[in-house]
């Protein structure tokens, strides 16, 4: 039938798909060439004014106190919060073979990592979150010249060639829990985490050192999480080896941003920083940041602080 009614038909129909065709074009591209967000980070001092009421009393009661009591809380305070050269050696000299690195999924942390992290560190494994098929076309990117590409909603291309760069026999790989592993779960309870436990023995490197790079929760020493089913199923000699720590922006982090304006009015003013042992800072601490004790402090050994 060659009516006018259906030549306009045609029209309209193939008018439609040229639409859907260019609409699929430009959502691949779009996720095939996601562009770089462009947020400078604030430069305000106080970003959490919720929790800064916290830090006042905080200061109240620390200058309250007797000058002895002062500059003992000081000494602790200087002699727990080292430099992240420090603490870069002191885990170059340490013997640990698993290392969690707990991260929230930011630019920022991202660009911290690669730039004042990764250039130093020595690793023999690198384990990430995502899948062995999503970080193998993540490589594939950074080799194709790719100089910027999400995981999780943050640039990883540069943390991937900067382990590559600074540890060239450095194996990476992805051990996210996979389609098949979560449809043999049945929605279990904790079950991702478990998957990715199995994962992560998969591609252990036993005598080696390696790095896991996940979502801050999953490091945590807390039941049920990725580092505590690696604990748990470590072996005696591995657990002393095993070492978990939170990285954090001043600022990313309420709680965390109370504390570092305490240091900063007490006089203990540090560029990036690294929390050695959150269990030996002065019991006065934990008394006047209870929200930092609880999130933060009671679940890492380490915590590392990056400021602008």
């Amino acid at each position: 039938m060659d009516s006018p009614l259906a030549r306009v038909i045609l029209a309209i129909l193939g008018g439609y798909l040229i639409i859907l065709l260019i609409l699929s074009v430009y959502g691949w591209i779009s996720k095939e060439y996601p562009i770089r967000p462009n947020n400078p980070p604030s430069a305000e001092r106080i970003q959490h004014p919720v929790h800064h009421e916290e830090v006042i009393n905080a200061l109240q009661l620390f200058f309250q106190l007797p000058k002895p009591e002062q500059d003992a809380i000081k000494e602790n305070l200087k002699s727990n919060l080292i430099s992240m050269e420090q603490w870069l050696t002191h885990l170059s000299r340490s013997d640990y073979q698993i290392l969690c690195v707990g991260e929230l999924h930011e630019e920022s942390t991202r660009n911290f990592l690669a730039e004042d992290f990764f250039t130093k560190v020595r690793a023999d494994t690198l384990l990430l979150e995502a899948t062995p098929g999503k970080l193998k076309r993540l490589i594939e990117r950074m080799e194709a010249g790719r100089d910027y590409f999400p995981l999780l909603d943050a640039d990883i291309m540069r943390i991937l060639r900067t382990a590559m760069n600074t540890n060239p026999a450095i194996n990476i790989y992805g051990i996210e829990e996979t389609d098949e592993q979560q449809k043999k779960q049945c929605g279990h309870s904790n079950s991702r985490d478990q998957s990715i436990a199995h994962n992560f023995w998969d591609n252990f490197q036993p005598g080696k050192r390696n790095i896991i790079l996940f979502g801050a929760l999953h490091c945590a020493n807390e039941s049920n999480w990725l580092f505590q089913n690696l604990r748990s199923q470590a072996s005696v000699h591995l657990k002393d080896r095993m070492l978990n720590v939170r990285v954090l922006g001043e600022h990313q982090n309420g709680p965390l941003e109370a504390f570092v304006y305490f240091l900063d009015e007490i006089g203990i003013k540090k560029k990036h920083f690294v929390i050695l042992n959150t269990n030996s800072l002065h019991p006065r601490i934990y008394e006047f940041f209870r929200l930092l004790k609880r999130q933060t402090l009671d679940k890492f050994r380490s915590v590392i602080v990056f400021r602008l």
